[in-house]
């Protein structure tokens, strides 16, 4: 019986699961440290606000999965022309290529910062190795679950073990939940695109196909992604909660990643460093993959070239993606943590059309049956439009006014 139950356990830890490592990259990892060592716990309401919104985004696109033999775009294609489908998976690539930028330059500083090197070199090694593992893998899914969900572990021994070691203001932590007027709107826009991946909900839809998730499958697929979002955003607020209590007192804005391992600091003392580095590895490594088959799945599927991971279309473009970003953050000589964070903020442009897609097809009847979007869920999905499209017109005139 105890088997049974462990083995129940470990098949729940599925695509839920890598939506949240995909998503929990190093510049999510990046964005809370710097936010919680510059202001405290001050942006912990957007963790929630955007925990909201990505648990409600990623149930429904699991939902269209689970129900549906045909893909998302798929879907849109069949009931809203063919043009949509072709906007979307563009849409998808661009977004996913600025997230992909900042994987490069999280893979690059946690190599640069444990062996030395630069951070070029690094990234170029890890593409390839990526491309390897891409192209070699015949049920890439399996090994991507696997691999992720390890890596996802990494993460968490390190990060939440650290809170039994602070001293916490458990009042200041409670304030931190109340919305507020944003000391730095730039970091607001980057903890909300990093924390409500609209595009790593959509990817659900998929994910749950590959594992080859039906109807029967609904309430397991719910469950997942509930667990494995809530599982994202609760690390999210815990990384901004130990780099206000450990960074924030001592003056450290974070620059490098070393001054983010710091905040390991009371766990861990002088291996702070060598485990956090392992970790931002990790979340960086495991979002490079996820990313980039992602990206490869919208556009191919969109061009009607495949929309599995195993499709090799699909693999042509996450290669070409993985190609591109990795020049980009390679030839961009600016300080790479501000780099990372405006790689994570440009992410939000290709979400406003893709939040749209998944509102109209989860209230369509045809596709959802008796599946579709109570009033409340409708609500939601809507304040989280608008907040989309706040996000977007933001971060578009914030470039148009530099």
């Amino acid at each position: 019986m105890s088997k049974f139950k462990l083995k129940n356990i470990f098949d729940l830890l599925g695509p839920g699961f890598v939506t949240a490592t995909l998503v929990l990259g190093p510049g999510t990892i990046t964005v809370c440290s710097k936010a919680g060592a510059l202001y405290g716990n001050s942006f912990l309401w957007a963790i929630f606000i955007s925990a909201v919104f990505m648990i409600y985004s990623t149930r429904i696109c699991a939902k269209i999965g689970c129900i549906n033999e045909k893909s998302f775009l798929s879907l849109i294609g069949d009931n809203y022309g063919k043009v949509w489908p072709l906007l979307v998976g563009l849409s998808v690539f661009i977004s996913c290529s600025g997230f992909q930028t900042g994987n490069n330059i999280g893979v690059g500083l946690s190599m640069n910062a444990m062996f030395g090197g630069s951070m070029a070199v690094w990234a170029f090694l890890f593409t390839g190795i990526s491309l390897l593992f891409i192209w070699t893998s015949r049920n890439f899914y399996d090994i991507l679950e696997k691999v992720m969900l390890l890596m996802l572990l990494v993460m968490v021994t390190a990060i939440v073990g650290n809170m039994f070691f602070l001293d916490l203001d458990i009042k200041e932590i409670g304030k931190g939940f109340i919305p507020s007027a944003p000391k730095d709107l730039g970091i607001l826009i980057a903890i909300a695109s990093t924390s409500f991946s609209v595009v790593g909900a959509a990817g659900q839809s998929y994910m749950v196909q590959a594992k080859k998730w039906k109807t029967r499958d609904l309430r397991k697929g719910l469950l997942d992604a509930t667990t494995g979002i809530m599982f994202l955003c609760i690390l999210s607020a815990v990384i901004i909660i130990t780099s206000a209590a450990v960074l924030a007192p001592k003056g450290i804005t974070v620059n490098s990643a070393i001054e983010m391992a710091m905040q390991l600091e009371p766990l861990l003392g002088s291996f702070a460093k060598w485990l956090f580095l392992i970790g931002l590895f990790a979340a960086s490594f495991s979002s490079f993959l996820a990313n980039s088959v992602l990206s490869g799945m919208f556009l191919a599927d969109a061009l009607g070239l495949g929309k599995t991971i195993n499709d090799k279309w699909v693999k042509i473009f996450s290669s070409i993606l993985l190609a591109v970003s990795t020049c980009i953050a390679v030839l961009f000589n600016a300080n790479p943590i501000q780099l990372m964070i405006m790689a994570q903020a440009t992410t939000c442009f290709g979400y406003p059309l893709v939040i749209i897609m998944i509102f109209l097809l989860s209230n369509n009847k045809k596709v959802m049956r008796e599946y579709k979007n109570s009033i409340v869920t409708n609500i939601i999905l809507g304040i989280a439009i608008l907040w989309v499209f706040f996000l977007s017109l933001r971060q578009l005139y914030s470039i148009i006014s530099i």
